[in-house]
C-alpha cells in the first residue's frame, strides 16, 4: 500500500483529507469490510512456517510455562510482521515504477528492482510511449457524493489488444505478491476498479481538480519477480453499487459506539419458598 499525499490513518482505518473538508473513507479501507476466506490458511501457513523454522526454540520452551508463552506470542505475531514487509516492498515497487515513468531519479532497490524489470517489460511489450501513453500515476480520486477517496496506480492508452479488448485508456492498479502466480485475481479487485472508475473527481498535484475521465477498459497488473499479468476486470457499474453497499456498512460500523454495550446486571432473583403441606 501506498502513501498517497491525502491519506490518513485513523482509529478506523485509512482515509483521506479532502481538500474542500472532511474525511474521505478510502477504498481499500471499505474492501476491508469483505470477509475474506484466503486470509486464515494464509496466516496458518506463516505461523506453521515459524514454527517449523523454530522447532529446537520450541522444544526447550516447553519446559517453561513462560518461555512458552513468549514463544507462542511470537508465532502469533509472525503473519502480521511478514503481511507488513510485503507491503512495504509494494509500497517500494510502486514508488520506482511511479519514477520511471515520471523520469525522476530513485535509489537502486535490489528487492524491488526485479517487479520493476517486469513492469518495464510490460510496457515495451504492450507498445507502451511513456511520453505520450500515460496520462497518470499514482492520482487521488475523490467521490463527494458518496464520500470515498481512493489512489489510482495508472491511467494509460493501449491499443492492439488481444482478445477484443477495446483500445483507449484504462485503469490499472497494479498488484505485488512474491507468492501468487501472475494471473491471480480476487472478487474485491473488481469492486477496487469500479470504485476508482466511478469516482468524481481526481487531484492533480497542486490539488486542482478535474472530472475522472471515461475509461475504455480496467485491469489488474500483477508483477512478480520473473514475470507479469495483465488481466482486464469488468469494473462496470453494477459492482460499482455493490461497492456503495459495502461502503455504507463501513460508515455505520466505524460510527458504531461499542463502548455503552454491557452485560446487564442479573436481577436480585427472590427466594423460593415451598408450600405447606397439606
Amino acid at each position: 500500500m501506498t502513501n498517497p499525499k491525502h491519506a490518513r490513518d485513523t482509529d478506523n482505518g485509512r482515509y483521506y483529507q479532502d481538500p474542500a473538508g472532511g474525511l474521505l473513507v478510502s477504498v481499500t479501507n471499505v474492501l476491508n469490510t469483505l470477509n475474506k476466506p484466503a486470509l486464515a490458511p494464509a496466516a496458518a501457513k506463516v505461523t506453521a512456517e515459524y514454527f517449523a523454522e523454530n522447532l529446537p526454540t520450541a522444544v526447550r520452551a516447553s519446559r517453561n510455562p513462560a518461555a512458552m508463552e513468549d514463544f507462542i506470542k511470537a508465532a502469533k505475531a509472525e503473519h502480521k510482521n511478514v503481511w507488513e514487509t510485503r507491503r512495504d516492498l509494494g509500497s517500494r515497487v510502486h514508488a520506482l515504477a511511479e519514477a520511471h515513468v515520471l523520469g525522476t531519479p530513485a535509489e537502486h532497490d535490489e528487492e524491488a528492482q526485479p517487479f520493476v524489470d517486469q513492469y518495464e517489460l510490460f510496457l515495451k511489450e504492450f507498445g507502451v510511449d511513456i511520453a505520450t501513453d500515460i496520462d497518470a500515476v499514482e492520482v487521488t480520486v475523490l467521490h463527494r457524493s458518496y464520500r470515498y477517496g481512493g489512489t489510482a496506480d495508472l491511467w494509460i492508452r493501449l491499443k492492439n489488444l488481444p482478445g477484443g479488448q477495446p483500445d483507449g485508456l484504462w485503469l490499472v492498479d497494479i498488484k505485488t505478491s512474491l507468492t501468487k502466480s501472475a494471473s491471480t485475481v480476487y472478487r474485491d479487485h473488481a469492486l477496487q476498479l469500479a470504485a476508482l472508475r466511478f469516482a468524481e473527481v481526481a487531484l492533480a498535484p497542486d490539488d486542482s481538480e478535474h472530472p475522472v475521465p471515461e475509461f475504455a477498459g480496467a485491469a489488474i497488473l500483477n508483477l512478480r519477480t520473473s514475470s507479469y499479468g495483465f488481466v482486464p476486470m469488468p469494473a462496470l457499474p453494477e459492482l460499482h453499487s455493490a461497492f456503495v453497499g459495502l461502503l455504507t456498512a463501513s460508515y455505520v460500523l466505524h460510527d458504531l459506539d461499542m463502548k455503552p454495550y454491557k452485560p446487564l446486571n442479573t436481577p436480585a432473583r427472590k427466594p423460593r419458598t415451598r408450600k405447606a403441606a397439606a
